[in-house]
């Protein structure tokens, strides 16, 4: 496929996830798909500062590069002296075993840190709580999960998605026992308000719908499908456009603008084919929308090789997957939530996409995984 090609606006946007909204450079590089250091490159010498705005991209000398890898070793260094200094003390104070002083010392530093800093084994660390976990109630300790997975979901899984939640974790309960968890709890998933569509059947005259409704895709970056929907902030309407990959319902190309015009679904396909490699015949799906019925959008396709699908007038249901995507943002993101500008709007709605809708919340068409780890997976036993 030969090496990718960026635009800047990508990159600003890429570079503002470590700089403006606290990432790490290899979460933010994961959720965009792109290389760290494709990443680390773009940001050049810069470090996250608070209200910095984002500007000119510029390459570190390699003087630079090792003053802050040797900044992080000291770092590193100081944090080991004062984990050992902590584990000493509370020997001394008599606390009890290695694995309770390293239970005491757990509360400042991650487990995984002290277990290497003192010698210790993390699966024999965890494994010996786990013993000592062992007489507690089983069935309160269901219910504090269900808890912060009810909170960790943004209160949207019902029993179906907990009960599915709770087996990723470790735990075998079936629906019904999972609703009677949600129940002791005191949790519901949020309740969503529902849209009724009038359904008519014209076909378009600018392209057929060629995908037929045939969301159950077998293979990745073949059949991608997209829309436009609104969202409301004291600045006005902002408008977002994403584009799906069907394979595995992922977000592959997003944009917002305050207008909803053809360069706002272009700008978000040019996302979706600079962070995915695809191959000519790939087919992208949308409504009869006027932005992806112009002669600039219809062009832009030509020119990538991309066959177009449009649905029939008036008929959401043969754009289903991005309908539900829409609900499933208002409902779990945007809710009654009243942004300040468009750039609140913009940094909520993308750490939503990027960070928990694409990397964690689970999705029945995907096996029942988040859409990146379903992604993985593929790649892992092809």
């Amino acid at each position: 496929m030969g090496r990718r090609e960026f635009s800047e606006e990508f990159k600003r946007e890429a570079v503002a996830l470590v700089l403006e909204q606290g990432y790490t450079v290899t979460k933010a590089a994961k959720a965009l798909g792109i290389g760290e250091s494709a990443l680390r490159r773009w940001m050049g010498n810069r470090r996250p500062v608070a209200g910095a705005p984002v500007v000119g991209l510029q390459d570190g000398s390699a003087e630079q590069r090792k003053i802050r890898e040797l900044e992080k070793r000291v770092l590193e260094l100081e944090r080991e002296r004062d984990i050992l200094k902590k584990f000493h003390g509370l020997l001394c104070q008599g606390t009890g075993s290695r694995y309770k002083v390293i239970q005491e010392a757990e509360k400042a530093y991650p487990a995984a840190v002290v277990c290497r800093v003192v010698g210790v084994a993390r699966s024999s660390y965890y494994a010996w709580k786990a013993r000592q976990h062992k007489g507690r109630s089983a069935r309160a300790e269901l219910v504090r999960e269900v808890q912060a997975i009810h909170a960790q979901m943004r209160q949207s899984y019902g029993s179906r998605r907990m009960s599915q939640e709770l087996s990723r974790r470790g735990h075998v309960v079936g629906r019904e026992c999972a609703r009677r968890l949600m129940r002791e709890g005191g949790v519901q998933a949020r309740v969503r308000r529902t849209h009724r569509y009038v359904r008519r059947e014209q076909t378009s005259a600018i392209a057929e719908n060629r995908l037929d409704r045939a969301f159950a895709v077998t293979v990745p970056n073949r059949f991608w499908a997209g829309d436009v929907t609104y969202i409301w902030t004291q600045q006005g309407w902002m408008y977002l456009a994403v584009v799906l990959d069907l394979y595995s319902r992922r977000v592959v190309g997003w944009a917002t603008s305050g207008s909803c015009d053809t360069f706002l679904v272009i700008r978000a396909l040019q996302v979706a084919l600079q962070t995915r490699r695809t191959e000519p015949g790939l087919m992208f799906h949308s409504d009869q929308g006027s932005n992806y019925a112009s002669l600039t959008f219809q062009q832009f396709l030509r020119e990538h090789q991309i066959v177009q699908s449009m649905s029939r007038r008036g008929n959401c249901w043969d754009n289903a997957v991005v309908e539900r995507f829409f609900c499933t943002l208002k409902g779990e993101c945007v809710g009654e939530r009243a942004y300040r500008d468009h750039a609140e709007a913009h940094a909520d709605v993308l750490d939503y996409i990027l960070m928990y809708y694409n990397q964690d919340r689970l999705h029945s068409a995907a096996s029942h995984m988040p859409p990146a780890e379903f992604e993985q997976l593929k790649v892992e036993t092809a």
